[in-house]
């Protein structure tokens, strides 16, 4: 009798999964240009990437893949005139050897403004057991133009054609 209930349960977990994927809408992410040459910084900003619900598409058509090896935060955003805001914190490969990462931010669906990470964080190698040189260059600061209320769209990339969104807040 228990073994009738268990592989009912499995025939009734497996027709359910077959279901939902037979539901779900098909991708409608065009794929990358595998003629396009360019570095990963440059077919991701020649993108439109108005929020971050539109980055995923816009990676996937610059060749990129959400990398999970990345750590990062966005330690502070603050006005520094009325059309400009500074974006501080850390993003660090977890797998790294010190090499620096690239940053861009998108404002209103362009490239606004471009960086690479330089520089320790203090208490940040330590606390996520950072080694092997992938603490040395972590820290970034991007000047955004940017009226309050926008919402900057902050992305992170490295090596072997990955990226990372870093959630920002609305400028202030």
């Amino acid at each position: 009798m228990r073994l009738k209930a268990i592989i009912g349960f499995l025939a009734a977990v497996l027709i359910g999964n077959i279901a939902l994927m037979l539901n779900q809408q098909s991708s409608t992410r065009t794929r990358p240009d595998i003629t396009d040459s360019r570095p990963a910084l440059e077919r991701l900003t020649s993108q439109t990437v108005a929020s971050y619900s539109e980055l995923p598409d816009a990676a996937v058509r610059a060749g990129l893949r959400l990398s999970r090896r990345f750590i990062s935060s966005i330690d502070n955003i603050a006005r520094i005139d009325s059309g400009h805001v500074l974006i501080g914190g850390w993003l660090a490969d977890t797998d790294g050897d010190g090499t620096p990462l690239e940053l861009l931010a998108f404002v209103g669906g362009a490239v606004v403004a471009t960086t690479a990470t330089k520089g320790e964080v203090p208490g940040v190698a330590e606390g996520y057991r950072l080694g092997f040189g992938a603490e040395k260059n972590i820290a970034f600061e991007l000047t955004v133009p940017c009226r309050s209320g926008e919402q900057p769209v902050v992305v992170g990339l490295g090596p072997k054609e990955r990226y990372v969104p870093l959630r920002s807040p609305a400028c202030p």
